[in-house]
């Protein structure tokens, strides 16, 4: 037990320094390229912090256990909304949203292909393609998206900053697979299934990096990176992951997964989109709001993943 809690201890503190150093350099690399925070919050943090879930996947298939890698993609995106934008909401009315509509659009495509792949408990390989071509379709939208060049203030080279971008992705992986490896070991001593590790111990261990980006962004009043990375990782989390179980394996889901995981994914990306589609909002909204609305998400997640132990 002492072991297990010094190495999810060893984790957290492996993502903290990471993440620091991705934010600090992803933001330098934008700098110099002239590309806006959202998009790369979408796009290179979302990628760079979903990587600990595509390795848990694809270590989950390997090793025969599926339901790991269904109830991490499922239980990361419910983490995201529930705890990362949740602690954010204390902290946006510092930074000034500016949300791409398209962007949100094909977030809530991919919430409803979500729900048609998971209604027959199964994810078959025609449905596997079907995400692996949305997931070209949203690559050719970030593709298409104008950036305004931006004043370059950092002297560090081109070469160093990338250097230190993959640098702080390897701690960053490094951290969220101690805090994995430690969290489950101790999920494991109390008896529950891997469907609930994944959904819980998993799924928080590899959106840690995801939460400990978006503090780092936030201190540096970066709203639009936190909501790019929390959009960019949720569409991510399904269009990677459902194609490597599509196609590697055929088990049946646990109905759970559809009626009680999915709906949770509902809500939350209901009112994640209602309240970013605010954008600047003012006084009343940014001031109250927002933090209540971030009491109400972290307490809720907090219920539905201690829920899930007691059932």
């Amino acid at each position: 037990m002492l072991i297990n809690s010094l190495t999810l201890l060893g984790g957290l503190i492996f993502l903290v320094i990471g993440a620091e150093l991705f934010v600090a350099n992803t933001s330098k690399l934008g700098s110099k390229l002239g590309l806006s925070d959202m998009f790369l919050g979408i796009t290179v943090i979302a990628l760079g912090t979903s990587v600990p879930e595509v390795f848990v996947s694809i270590s989950s298939i390997i090793n025969n256990t599926p339901e790991i890698a269904i109830g991490n993609s499922i239980g990361s995106n419910i983490a995201n909304i529930g705890l990362i934008f949740g602690v954010s909401c204390f902290f946006l009315s510092q930074s000034s949203l500016d949300i791409n509509l398209r962007d949100v659009f094909l977030l809530i495509l991919s919430v409803l292909l979500t729900g048609y792949i998971l209604f027959d408990y199964k994810i078959s390989n025609s449905e596997s393609f079907i995400l692996l071509a949305f997931f070209i379709l949203f690559v050719l939208h970030l593709l298409r998206q104008k950036h305004e060049p931006t004043e370059d203030g950092s002297q560090e080279s081109l070469s160093k900053i990338i250097s230190l971008i993959i640098f702080s992705m390897v701690i960053l992986v490094s951290g969220s697979e101690l805090t994995v490896f430690g969290g489950t070991n101790l999920a494991s001593i109390l008896n529950v299934s891997n469907e609930i590790i994944g959904l819980t111990m998993i799924a928080i261990g590899t959106s840690l990096p995801e939460l400990a980006a978006s503090i780092s962004a936030l201190r540096q009043k970066k709203g639009n990176m936190v909501i790019g990375n929390i959009i960019g990782s949720n569409i991510l989390n399904v269009v990677l992951i459902f194609p490597l179980i599509g196609f590697s394996t055929s088990f049946i889901l646990d109905e759970s997964i559809f009626k009680r995981d999915f709906l949770m994914v509902c809500i939350y990306t209901s009112i994640f989109v209602v309240f970013i589609s605010l954008g600047d909002s003012k006084g009343l909204v940014k001031k109250i709001l927002y933090p209540m609305l971030g009491i109400i998400f972290v307490a809720w997640t907090i219920f539905y993943q201690t829920s899930l132990y007691l059932a």
